[in-house]
């Protein structure tokens, strides 16, 4: 979808501008997970979640950020 997007725009700095948005909205989204899994961790503490939720939580979070850290290289 991006790539279609990229390709339909017109000029050189049109496409910096849709790059420098997507690297931010990617940081935002690393951060977001990032304080995601500091309240599993939190919730785990307080003995909210078992050790089995915590587990698999934390295997969601680290195959999404590792998609999103491939997508900065």
């Amino acid at each position: 979808m991006v790539g279609i997007l990229r390709r339909r725009i017109a000029s050189k700095e049109d496409i910096e501008n849709v790059l420098v948005m997507e690297n931010l909205e990617r940081r935002f989204r690393l951060v977001a997970l990032r304080a995601e899994h500091d309240e599993l961790y939190h919730l785990r503490a307080t003995q909210k979640i078992s050790n089995e939720t915590l587990q698999k939580l934390l295997h969601d979070l680290d195959l999404l950020e590792a998609l999103l850290i491939e997508r900065k290289e």
